[in-house]
């Protein structure tokens, strides 16, 4: 697509007051509605911008009755500062107006291919790189983006940009939190340790001797059988005395002096005989 900018060479600032530059020389940008149908095509640039849309973003949806003329005027005005020579920087579609500015002739598009820049160089690791990409695109900023617009579309617009002023410094103060982690050195896989103090050397170590080995079964000697321990002598048994006879008992009869029970019913019959039986 043809950069009409490019060709008349107008560069434009919105990170600050609305601003124009035919080469080094400032351009006229008339009144503070004029500025801000500039700003309006220059924010959905390389998109066309219905007029409907812009009259609706001038007076926040309370147009007056001629807006859409005001609107047109303004075009028209815009058209003769910023292109004299009438070479299509500003054009009327089927969609809407629409400014072909390059995204070099628009700060907010140099800013933002700046930290674009700075991302990438992060991820490869290239710090110095991307540190320089995130300093150039934060110096484009004057002041308050958009200075002295207001209404809806401008108050949106300011928040997203100065949104990505605040990702641009954060990625600025920790310019190291992509670095990638350096790899192990590979002529040290195991951790250092530390040396040992000069005053106290290693003790020597004693040369390894191997133990004699046993002695084989055929010329290994039997040994002798250790005695069981001695037990102390028994002492003598001594004889029991030999048991004197023992004479049988004497009779109680005796050995009292009582005389012996006679059975008084000795030699006589407990019962008479029957005198019947004897008959």
């Amino acid at each position: 697509m043809n950069d009409g900018s490019s060709a008349v060479g107008v560069r434009f600032e919105m990170l600050g007051p609305i601003r124009a530059f035919r080469g080094a020389e400032p351009v006229d940008l008339g009144p503070p509605k004029q500025q801000a149908v500039l700003a309006l095509l220059l924010l959905h640039a390389p998109r066309p911008v219905p007029l409907r849309q812009i009259v609706d973003a001038l007076w926040n949806g309370d147009p007056p009755s001629n807006g859409v003329d005001v609107v047109q005027r303004y075009i028209g005005a815009l058209r003769r500062g910023l292109d004299p020579d009438r070479t299509s920087l500003i054009t009327l579609t089927d969609g809407g107006y629409v400014i072909r500015a390059g995204e070099t002739a628009v700060d907010t598009g140099i800013f933002r291919a700046a930290l674009a820049r700075a991302h990438a160089e992060h991820q490869t690791g290239a710090i110095g790189a991307a540190t320089d990409e995130i300093r150039t695109a934060l110096e484009l900023w004057q002041d308050e983006p958009l200075t002295g617009l207001r209404g809806p579309v401008f108050d949106s617009a300011r928040a997203r940009l100065k949104s990505e002023r605040a990702a641009a410094s954060a990625l600025l103060a920790e310019p190291t939190a992509a670095t990638p982690a350096p790899p192990p050195p590979a002529t040290s896989p195991m951790p250092a340790t530390s040396p040992m103090p000069a005053t106290r050397p290693m003790p020597a170590t004693r040369p390894f001797t191997a133990p004699p080995p046993p002695p084989s079964a055929a010329t290994r000697p039997f040994a002798t059988p250790t005695p069981p321990p001695s037990l102390p002598a028994t002492p003598a048994t001594r004889p029991f005395p030999t048991p004197a006879p023992v004479s049988p008992a004497a009779p109680e009869l005796e050995k009292n002096g009582y005389p012996e029970a006679v059975d008084p019913w000795d030699g006589h019959d407990l019962f008479p005989p029957d005198p019947l039986a004897m008959n």
